[in-house]
């Protein structure tokens, strides 16, 4: 019975990990690398991680949501709780706002494109 209760328990564990744990993943519309300049891209949306690569980091996503072209994620960084909005218009994404550890940032960005 031990024997069994292992078996099952791996099982488990391994779909679990093969299909992302059920966790957050990012809509698939902003899946890929995205930069206003993709030979030095901005960030990367890859199932339930965003990797920001001026930060030379990658985040896992606690929430992220898309409506009405407005995409909304939230994730931890070390320096805090991070939520950011991104406007979602054709094919571009623009950082439009977020709040950073408690300190809030509107930007004017140059809209990204999905980079190859």
């Amino acid at each position: 019975m031990k024997t069994w209760a292992m078996a099952a328990g791996l099982v488990a564990a391994a779909l679990l990990s093969a299909c992302g744990g059920g966790g957050v993943q990012a809509p698939a519309e902003v899946a890929g690398t995205w930069g206003a300049d993709c030979t030095q891209p901005f960030l990367k949306f890859d199932g339930g991680k965003l990797t920001v690569f001026p930060d030379k980091a990658t985040y896992q996503l606690k929430s992220a949501t898309l409506q009405g072209g407005q995409l909304t994620v939230a994730y931890t960084s070390a320096q805090g709780a991070v939520s950011e909005v991104y406007v979602l218009d054709g094919q571009t994404l623009r950082l439009d706002h977020g709040n950073y550890g408690g300190t809030d940032a509107t930007w004017h960005t140059a809209p990204m494109n999905k980079c190859g």
